[in-house]
C-alpha cells in the first residue's frame, strides 16, 4: 500500500486531472496526501548571484512568488476537503519544482505530477520536470496527462510496458500495490525480436507467470511494428482502454542535465493515460 503520496501543486491547466488521480489514490490506499508547491525564489536568487542577465525582465518580489504558491496550496486544501481526503498537508518550498520533488521523493511512496510540467515554469529557465524527476527520484513517479477529462476513480486496467530491462522490473515492483487493486493486468511486448525481450519462445510469458502469483487475470499483448516503440505502446494503451501504463524510464547525462531517452520521452509526451515510471 502507498501510505504517503506527494502531488505537485502546479499552476498549469492540467492540475485538476493531476489532483483527481492523486486524491483517488489517497482514498483507495488510506494514504496521507502531501501537496507541494514552490515559489522558485532560491532558483532566481542563485541566477542573480551568478550574474545572469536580468535587464530584460523585472525582478520578481520573493513575497509575491510565495503568496502565489500559498494561494495554490489553499486551493489544494479546499479540494482535499471536497474530495473527502482524510489525511493531507501542504508544503511550500522556495526551490525549483524538480529540486523540491526529488527531495520529497526520499520521504514518500509515490510522486504525482502532470505531464504538462515537461515545460516547467521555472522562474527564468525550464527545468524539464518529468525528465529530471523520473531519472533522479528514488520513488516512482506517476505522470498525469491534462487531457484526462474524467480521471478513473480506480486504476482498474493496468498495462505493463515490458522490455526485460532493470528499469521495467523496478517500475513493476513499485506498481504492485496498484496491481493488487486492478481487475486486469496486461503485459505489453513491442518488437520482441529487435528488443531481445526474454529468450523463450513466447516473449512476455515468463513475466506473466510471475505476475499470475500476484494477480489472477494477466494477459500478454504483443505487437510487431515499424512504429516508434513509445508511440506503439501508447496506441496499445488506447486500443485496450487501459487506465494506467507502467514503464521503466531511460535517461542519460548531457552537460550535467538529464535528457530522456527517445522511447521514454515519447511515452511522456503521448501517453493517453497516467504513466507510472521509475529508472
Amino acid at each position: 500500500m502507498y501510505k504517503t503520496i506527494v502531488v505537485h501543486v502546479s499552476p498549469v491547466s492540467g492540475m485538476p486531472a493531476t489532483f483527481a488521480v492523486a486524491a483517488g489514490l489517497a482514498r483507495a490506499h488510506a494514504a496521507h496526501l502531501v501537496g507541494t508547491a514552490v515559489s522558485g525564489w532560491l532558483e532566481l536568487n542563485t541566477l542573480m548571484a551568478t550574474g545572469a542577465p536580468m535587464a530584460v525582465m523585472p525582478t520578481p518580489d520573493p513575497e509575491s512568488l510565495r503568496q502565489e504558491a500559498r494561494q495554490r496550496l489553499e486551493a489544494f486544501e479546499r479540494q482535499c476537503f471536497e474530495a473527502e481526503v482524510d489525511s493531507f498537508e501542504s508544503r511550500l518550498l522556495d526551490t525549483s519544482a524538480v529540486e523540491a520533488l526529488v527531495l520529497e521523493s526520499r520521504y514518500c511512496d509515490l510522486l504525482v505530477a502532470g505531464t504538462q510540467d515537461v515545460a516547467d515554469y521555472g522562474v527564468l529557465a525550464p527545468s524539464r520536470l518529468p525528465g529530471r524527476l523520473v531519472t533522479q527520484s528514488v520513488r516512482p513517479v506517476l505522470l498525469v496527462p491534462p487531457s484526462l477529462s474524467q480521471p478513473a476513480a480506480k486504476l482498474d486496467k493496468i498495462m505493463i510496458a515490458w522490455n526485460g530491462s532493470a528499469g521495467a522490473s523496478r517500475a513493476l515492483a513499485f506498481a504492485l500495490p496498484l496491481l493488487q487493486h486492478a481487475s486486469q493486468v496486461l503485459v505489453a511486448v513491442v518488437n520482441p525480436e529487435s528488443e531481445r525481450i526474454d529468450m523463450g519462445a513466447e516473449p512476455g510469458a515468463d513475466l506473466a507467470t510471475y505476475l499470475a502469483r500476484h494477480h489472477r487475470n494477466v494477459r500478454v499483448v504483443g505487437l510487431d511494428t515499424v512504429t516508434e516503440t513509445g508511440g506503439a505502446l501508447c496506441e496499445l494503451a488506447r486500443q485496450n482502454r487501459v487506465d494506467l501504463l507502467v514503464a521503466g524510464a531511460y535517461g542519460h547525462s548531457r552537460m550535467h542535465d538529464w535528457v530522456l531517452g527517445s522511447t521514454t520521452a515519447s511515452l511522456v509526451e503521448q501517453s493517453p493515460v497516467p504513466l507510472l515510471m521509475t529508472q
